[in-house]
């Protein structure tokens, strides 16, 4: 039988997060891996939580009814990254839903000792400090990447739009024609055609 460890990560539910509203609350909903797959929920001042071994994550996906644990996992995976979740709330016991159409799959999970909540609290705001700087780093990346194409651009656009001298073209400037100068042979000055005989 695949590993408890084997199954989340393969699947890529290690490490979901996600923004619920209820009402006017929001609250973070988060999932992480350590000897068991962790689900939380937080407003911030309360956390809810359940931990599931691999007996419990399989009898989970029994009660869904769905054929496979690579099917159910890949649809908590779907929702969490689309933030198709809810979750209400009797006394100390949250109830996750996870998708909101036919074939929810729903988690219960319950009020956290003050330790459990210290340890969860701390696992997700280093997680999302991570993630943000990471995604900062990226983005910067991102941006110097399109500077330097842009630059390139403009480089390749200027070289196409130099092209020097035209070829055939003298750029030594024509002389003007003096008046009365030949143009078969420019140095001589045109001959006078002649008139004839002039009688008094």
């Amino acid at each position: 039988m695949t590993s408890l460890k084997n199954l989340v990560t393969e699947s890529k539910v290690e490490s979901l997060h996600a923004v619920v509203k209820n009402g006017k609350q929001e609250f973070v909903c988060f999932t992480r891996l350590a000897t068991h797959w962790i689900i939380c929920i937080t407003d911030g001042a309360e956390m809810y939580i359940t931990e599931l071994d691999a007996e419990e994550l399989e009898s989970c996906r029994e009660l869904a009814e769905i054929s496979s644990m690579d099917t159910y996992l890949a649809r908590i995976r779907k929702c969490f990254l689309d933030a198709d979740l809810s979750v209400s709330f009797v006394g100390t016991r949250a109830t996750l839903t996870v998708g909101k159409s036919s074939g929810t799959i729903n988690f219960d999970l319950f009020e956290a000792k003050a330790a459990e909540k210290k340890v969860e609290l701390q696992n997700i705001l280093f997680r999302l400090a991570n993630t943000a700087t990471s995604l900062e780093v990226d983005l910067e990346k991102a941006n110097k990447t399109i500077d330097t194409l842009k630059a390139q651009k403009s480089q390749n656009i200027g070289g196409l739009m130099d092209f020097g001298p035209k070829v055939g073209t003298n750029p030594a400037k024509v002389k003007p024609k003096k008046t009365g100068m030949s143009v078969v042979n420019p140095t001589s000055k045109k001959r006078k055609a002649a008139t004839g005989v002039v009688f008094d």
